[in-house]
């Protein structure tokens, strides 16, 4: 039978067994309901109007500030409630009584408990100069329709992003947010279910039957592929169930995103969940029970949590920086980083192209490294160390 042909009939028995297992597949479905819970839930305690401040005044103000006033405040989506109060002690017992949030005192003071809202003293200000500015014009003879031509003379100010193609704003910063995150969460997710995994194959014995007739590298490949394809239908799930629970209840804006982010990021999702999970069954194998893969688990965990942490406050903040582009070209960093600097515009093409390379040529180095060192643990029997491992005999 050619390697191919046993490696697919491997990938497929894992997938088989992978699926019936109650764990993986109740644990996926609690993570899912999780997710569209946290993205459903807060909305029902939404307020789904604007927000309505409540403004005390006392003496007079001027013509037209409640008109003035709620203009400021729609594209803030507020608005403003007036009610007229006695005096200043009226006021200020208003104030602390909570029955109006800050109290406007002969147009001249704002009187609040601790700061007034900002969004409220900046619309309160506005409304008041807008106002004296009106009067103003008025007495030197320009009308409404003059006032309006020279307010309008001069088109909006148009923001030029120097970040390059981001263009996104926001929109890229959470894309690399979420790039990041959705490998570390598939690595965790997956890790417990790898080294368990591999311990029961080592404890059952089943595993000498089949380094017997396969090439250990060709199982760990076969084991490979399964776990990745899974773990993509997982996120495919994830993705679909969050992006399904935001379609009918508006939770947030999902951003928009190129055809080059999504598959240049689907693409070391791919690269990364492998490395990492080739490096997790090996743990798993030097293992005799699970209390142990835990230890022995113990560096990759720390590469994975170290890396996330500082392509979160490193890499994102500076995406340019030197930090980001060594981080590019190290294949256990690179899945992290190099979606982040994508989805914000501050990569070029041929870091893209190298990284992808160095990272995939890692990738297969690792899974032919990890195939002998998993074989020569299951083998060893009971618990092992990196080093012993590494030191074991060669089996092809």
């Amino acid at each position: 039978m050619s390697p191919a042909r046993t490696i697919l009939l491997i990938a497929g028995r894992e997938t088989l067994d992978r699926l019936r297992n109650k764990a993986f597949v109740w644990g996926t479905g609690a993570t899912l309901v999780v997710l569209i819970a946290a993205i459903v839930i807060p909305t029902l305690f939404e307020d789904d109007g604007p927000r309505t401040y409540d403004l005390g005044v006392v003496g007079a103000i001027p013509d037209g500030f409640e008109p003035a006033l709620d203009r400021e405040l729609e594209g803030q989506d507020a608005d403003a409630e007036l009610t007229e109060l006695d005096d200043r002690a009226a006021a200020a017992a208003a104030v602390e009584d909570g029955e109006v949030v800050a109290a406007l005192l002969d147009a001249r003071e704002l009187m609040a408990r601790d700061l007034p809202p900002t969004t409220l003293h900046a619309a309160v200000d506005g409304a008041l100069q807008q106002l004296a500015l009106a009067d103003e014009l008025e007495r030197a003879g320009i009308d409404e329709q003059e006032l309006g031509s020279i307010l309008g003379a001069h088109d909006p100010v148009t923001v030029i992003d120097t970040e390059g193609d981001a263009g996104e704003g926001d929109a890229g910063f959470v894309l690399a947010f979420a790039a990041t995150i959705l490998l570390f969460v598939a690595i965790q997710f997956n890790g417990n279910s790898l080294l368990t995994g591999a311990i029961e194959e080592k404890s059952s014995r089943v595993v000498e039957v089949l380094l017997g007739a396969v090439r250990p590298w060709h199982l760990l490949t076969a084991k490979l592929i399964a776990l990745t394809s899974l773990a993509l239908g997982q996120i495919a799930v994830f993705i679909g169930g969050a992006l399904g629970a935001n379609a009918v209840v508006g939770a947030f804006d999902v951003p928009p995103a190129t055809p080059r982010v999504l598959a240049i990021s689907l693409l070391m999702v791919v690269i990364g969940f492998t490395f990492f999970a080739a490096l997790y069954t090996v743990a798993g194998a030097m293992a005799s029970s699970v209390e142990d893969a835990q230890g022995t688990a113990g560096p990759l965990a720390f590469l994975t949590v170290g890396t996330y942490m500082v392509v979160i406050f490193a890499v994102i903040p500076s995406p340019t920086g030197l930090l980001s582009q060594i981080l590019t070209f190290l294949p256990p960093t690179a899945p992290f980083t190099v979606p982040a600097r994508v989805a914000m515009g501050a990569i070029p093409a041929w870091q893209v192209a190298v990284s992808a390379l160095v990272t995939v040529a890692g990738t297969a180095l690792t899974i032919r490294l990890a195939g002998r060192l998993y074989a020569a643990a299951v083998l060893a029997g009971g618990k092992l160390t990196w080093r012993a491992v590494w030191r074991a005999e060669p089996i092809r």
